[in-house]
């Protein structure tokens, strides 16, 4: 429990010792004693993380209509941790921060998935098709708000995760193949999508509500 790494250590050895002295305070007279019972790495998961609270776009993100490579993606959108070129720019990489969408802005988040005249085009044909509401700004909010039965929450979270993945795939295809898709297109893409996830997903118990829902935003035939 005293041993120190030195300072030529290398970062994954330092860090192991980091997590070793912030374990220390639950160890007494080496025993594991800031639970009750033996040592598991879930229990002592859960005393370093504390109490926290469940982050509010937990089931937005993590729903089973959602494919997991969307999840993914919103997972990163819900921590801010999107490699937008505002962000390298504050972290030192000499490139210019416009937005690879339009050409015009800095490229934040806000502006690539909220702001961009691009990605509004793709939120105004996925409206029209839907009949829905999709918004142009606190994307995280609009998830969390849903109403409806628990498939059409699930089916309209999932669409926006589709949505975002799509337009941070529209950005990188800009940046490194000069290639940028008409937003109709796209929004076409994303509801086949999600076409595609209802048919695999066809033996999921439903209502004749969910059915007609379905059917109303040409999700099922």
């Amino acid at each position: 429990m005293e041993y120190k790494p030195s300072s030529n250590s290398s970062w994954v050895w330092r860090r192991i010792c980091k997590v070793k002295d912030e374990l220390r305070a639950g160890y007494s007279n080496g025993h594991w004693t800031a639970q009750p019972g033996e040592f598991t790495p879930a229990g002592c998961y859960t005393w370093l993380r504390g109490n926290r609270p469940k982050a509010q776009w937990n089931k937005a993100v993590w729903n089973a209509w959602t494919l997991p490579k969307h999840q993914f993606l919103g997972w990163l959108v819900a921590h801010e941790a999107l490699s937008t070129t505002a962000k390298l720019v504050r972290f030192g990489m000499d490139i210019e921060d416009k937005c690879y969408l339009c050409g015009l802005i800095s490229e934040t988040m806000e502006h690539l998935f909220c702001e961009c005249h691009y990605s509004r085009r793709i939120v105004r044909e996925l409206n029209k098709i839907t009949a829905w509401d999709f918004p142009t700004r606190n994307t995280m909010e609009w998830c969390v708000h849903r109403t409806g039965t628990a498939l059409q929450r699930g089916i309209q979270n999932a669409m926006m995760m589709s949505m975002l993945y799509q337009i941070w795939q529209q950005r990188n295809k800009s940046r490194t193949e000069n290639v940028l898709l008409r937003p109709e297109v796209v929004a076409g893409i994303i509801m086949e999508e999600m076409r595609s996830r209802v048919r695999t997903r066809e033996r999921t118990p439903m209502t004749i509500e969910d059915r007609d829902w379905l059917s109303r935003i040409r999700l099922m035939i």
